[in-house]
């Protein structure tokens, strides 16, 4: 049976998801003015949004991923949006395929916990699953688990989807894609890992330390090659996922609490960068930053709000983005 069991964090996840998509959507009255197809798209974005937001509210398997799969789908047909180009096209299909795969490999994960606890509420799980003997289900239960919903975390090396739908989609649901949608990921890792996998806590935190290490490395390493302004601002989104996932790895409550708070400094960081470079590309009409030399002059309120957001990004004191570094 389907339920809801609303707590502290996913009310804080809510409001987050709530915010930033408040903020996107007054945003996109301007920016979205000279495109077609408004009420599919504002139609979309609210069902986004409330995917997110019961994903966060879910009190059971079943429900998460229903409206996982909500949020899912929306923001595949979002990526798309423009869909009289080629790339926005071929970056929802590589995110599609890519997703849709996940999300499979998550179900699968899902059946073997139901088979060896008989429940898909969160807390039947903690009581079933928490002093089981670990066994080889459970284990691969955790990997089918930490792939399906890595995929949707890009988390490294499943992160190839995302350069490609951030930089391909409307500035909008770029905001919201990597704001929003990648702290839904984390969530979900957190929900179901610290329900189900107590048993196995230390192999399954263990693997997040090494993921998460290759997934910082992969994020700061890899946008010194891009050209492109928005694919720059998606790979600083996998290394900010590499920092959610440290503090999510080290199992403890200082360490939970950076996690959580870098999730809610990241949604306000880039959610604003990729506001104000969507209004830079609005007004230049291209994403390529040699061609943007001098902007600064010419958009000082946006020039100065996105370099507040970006010194937040690498962790300058006394911005947001430094707190939560270093609480994890």
């Amino acid at each position: 049976s389907a339920s809801l069991r609303i707590d502290m964090l996913s009310v804080f996840m809510a409001s987050i998801f709530m915010g930033l998509g408040l903020a996107v959507t007054v945003y996109s009255v301007k920016y979205m003015e000279r495109d077609t197809g408004q009420p599919l798209y504002y139609t979309l974005l609210l069902a986004m949004i409330s995917g997110m937001v019961g994903t966060v509210f879910a009190g059971d398997l079943f429900t998460l991923f229903v409206f996982w799969e909500l949020m899912c789908i929306s923001s595949y047909v979002l990526v798309a949006f423009r869909n009289y180009q080629w790339e926005p096209v071929e970056a929802s299909m590589k995110y599609l395929i890519m997703g849709s795969a996940g999300s499979a490999t998550a179900l699968l994960g899902m059946s073997f916990l139901y088979g060896m606890s008989g429940t898909l509420s969160f807390q039947g799980l903690a009581a079933a699953l928490g002093h089981a003997e670990p066994d080889a289900w459970l284990h691969l239960a955790s990997v089918l688990i930490l792939t399906g919903f890595g995929v949707k975390t890009a988390i490294v090396p499943l992160h190839t989807w995302l350069p490609d739908a951030h930089s391909a989609a409307p500035s909008s649901i770029s905001a919201m894609l990597s704001g929003a949608v990648i702290g839904c990921g984390v969530y979900a890792l957190c929900r179901v890992g610290f329900a189900a996998f107590t048993a196995i806590q230390g192999q399954w935190l263990g693997a997040l330390v090494v993921l998460s290490v290759l997934t910082m490395f992969a994020g700061n390493i890899l946008p010194l090659l891009q050209t492109d302004l928005k694919r720059v601002l998606a790979y600083s989104s996998v290394a900010h996922i590499g920092y959610m996932l440290a503090g999510l790895s080290l199992g403890t409550q200082i360490g939970l609490t950076g996690a959580l708070m870098h999730i809610f400094n990241h949604a306000l960081m880039k959610g604003a960068a990729f506001l104000c470079a969507g209004a830079i590309i609005y007004r230049l009409e291209t994403r390529q930053m040699d061609g943007m030399a001098g902007i600064g002059r010419r958009m000082p309120v946006t020039a100065i709000a996105f370099s507040i957001s970006l010194l937040a990004l690498i962790g300058l004191p006394p911005l947001n983005g430094f707190m939560s570094e270093l609480a994890i």
